[in-house]
């Protein structure tokens, strides 16, 4: 009968937020706000009181950005057996190790990279990006520069751990790369 090798769990924490992802959290916050003050505020100024629906819609902006904020947000990074978990707000994203080609850190994998669809910066990087470098690639990280790029033969997912010379040991241990 073989014998089957238990693996613990291993956690990872997301690292910490950097500078792109405050300058850009920072300026959605600040425009939220000013286009929430600014609406009424310009409306009374014409002696015409805003429609309700001003109302309205100043009060769904800063709630779309709180619900964008916390549905994005990279909680931490999970490896469980061979599989990588990224859980997020609301969601879990999971990744089989089986089959990764490499595990590198890669500072300037976001350089030039074009995002197709997701959030640059609201409180985290995630979503779907090409560049020339990386093809087509996923991302959910904090800080690009603790990037990490994971690589299969069919897809490329960035994330950045706080500490990511351990993650990369540690996958690669689990994915079976020297």
């Amino acid at each position: 009968m073989p014998q089957v090798r238990f693996i613990p769990d291993a956690e990872f924490a997301p690292a910490p937020i950097g500078t792109r992802v405050r300058v850009a959290t920072l300026l959605s916050v600040v425009v939220i706000i000013a286009v929430t003050v600014a609406a009424p505020v310009l409306m009374q100024r014409e002696r015409h009181p805003p429609p309700w629906p001003v109302y309205l819609a100043v009060g769904i902006a800063p709630a779309v950005l709180a619900v964008i904020w916390f549905a994005g947000r990279v909680r931490r990074y999970r490896l469980v057996g061979t599989e990588l978990r990224i859980e997020l707000g609301w969601r879990t994203v999971r990744f089989s190790l089986e089959g990764l080609q490499s595990a590198t850190p890669d500072r300037e994998a976001l350089r030039w990279a074009l995002k197709i669809q997701g959030n640059s910066g609201l409180g985290v990087i995630a979503g779907r990006f090409r560049s020339k470098r990386l093809g087509a690639f996923r991302a959910y990280l904090t800080d690009p520069e603790h990037a990490v790029v994971l690589r299969w033969p069919d897809r490329c997912v960035v994330i950045s751990p706080d500490q990511y010379s351990w993650f990369i040991e540690t996958v690669r241990k689990r994915a079976g790369l020297s």
